[in-house]
């Protein structure tokens, strides 16, 4: 079984891997937290998993001070790239979402889009709580979970409570651990935030026979 950084090592070798284009959830949260940037200078951005780099790169146009951490050196080394390409100084590093190499309250703004739900469930918790300990007070972030009604959801060896290791042949993530969240877990992971609102993003894929289901938590500290 290859370990994290392997698997997105060999996935980011692939163009298919590195989108251009920012999601459109992650387009109107940072659209919704420009009040976040200061008169002089500018709020920074902390993109926990930044893959290719493609949020850190808007980040970046919408005048945002962005970092981006992740497991791959291969989807770093296209971040790094990207950012070069958009006139920003990168400041990219390799790093776990477990122990994020930050002070505490560094960051106004911090993303984490499909990432936290590649563990258990206590490995989910640790990296929320490192989300929070960064955010300076007031700060806002975005954090993209799989839900229960996930196609990906029991499709494969269950080694804990909402948390498998896949066995599922049709996506690229057969034998990553995987924890999914139903709507009542919510409140209990991210209790210690001051403001906590959740939405449901689905779509269907291979022609409507498999769900992609995504919780878009917004919290603020």
């Amino acid at each position: 079984m290859q370990d994290a950084a392997t698997h997105w090592d060999h996935l980011h070798q692939s163009a298919r891997f590195r989108p251009l284009y920012p999601s459109d959830h992650v387009v109107r949260f940072m659209m919704a937290s420009r009040a976040l940037l200061k008169s002089a200078g500018s709020a920074r951005f902390l993109d926990i998993g930044v893959g290719a780099g493609r949020h850190a790169t808007l980040a970046a146009d919408l005048g945002f001070t962005p970092v981006g951490i992740d497991v791959s050196l291969v989807g770093l080394r296209h971040a790094r790239e990207r950012l070069v390409q958009s006139r920003m100084q990168p400041s990219v590093a390799m790093a776990s979402m477990l122990a994020l190499p930050f002070p505490d309250t560094t960051f106004e703004l911090v993303l984490s889009y499909g990432v936290f739900y590649y563990g258990t469930a206590e490995e989910m918790k640790q990296a929320i709580r490192e989300t929070r300990r960064v955010l300076t007070p007031g700060g806002r972030g975005l954090i993209v979970l799989r839900t229960t009604s996930d196609c990906r959801f029991s499709q494969g060896e269950q080694i804990g409570h909402n948390t498998f290791r896949l066995t599922i042949r049709e996506t690229n993530e057969a034998e990553t651990v995987q924890h999914f969240l139903a709507a009542e877990d919510i409140p209990d992971y991210f209790s210690d935030f001051a403001q906590v609102s959740f939405e449901k993003s689905e779509t269907t894929f291979s022609n409507r026979r498999l769900l992609n289901s995504d919780w878009l938590i917004t919290v603020e500290k």
